[in-house]
C-alpha cells in the first residue's frame, strides 16, 4: 500500500519498497531504516486514520473536540466519502494523536 501524501509504498510486512523521486534523497538514505513500526493504538473517524503511542488513550472523538463537528459536516457526504473544500484549513489538536 502507499501513503497518499508522501507516495512511499510498503509491502504487507511494513517494509518500504518504493519511493518516488528517489534521486532527490541523499546517498546515505537507507530505505530499510524507514519501514513502518507498530503503534499501540490506531482508530479512525470518517475514514481518516489516527494513531497514538499511548496504549490506553482517551477516545478519539473526545480528542478531536470541536474539530469533530467540522469533520462530521464535511466528510462522508458523497459516494466517494469526502467533500473537497478549496482553500487552506488548519487545526491544532491537543494530545498525542497524529493523523495518518
Amino acid at each position: 500500500f502507499a501513503c497518499r501524501y508522501h507516495g512511499w509504498a510498503y509491502d504487507l510486512e511494513g517494509k518500504l519498497i518504493s519511493i518516488p523521486n528517489k534521486e532527490g534523497y541523499p546517498d546515505s538514505f537507507q530505505a530499510a531504516e524507514w519501514g513502518l513500526v507498530e503503534v499501540p493504538h490506531v482508530d479512525s473517524y470518517h475514514g481518516l486514520i489516527f494513531a497514538t503511542w499511548d496504549p490506553e488513550p482517551v477516545s478519539l472523538r473526545d480528542s478531536l473536540g470541536d474539530m469533530a463537528w467540522y469533520m462530521d459536516a464535511m466528510l462522508d457526504h458523497d459516494a466517494a466519502g469526502t467533500v473537497v473544500v478549496g482553500g487552506v484549513h488548519k487545526w491544532v489538536l491537543e494530545g498525542p494523536r497524529r493523523a495518518l
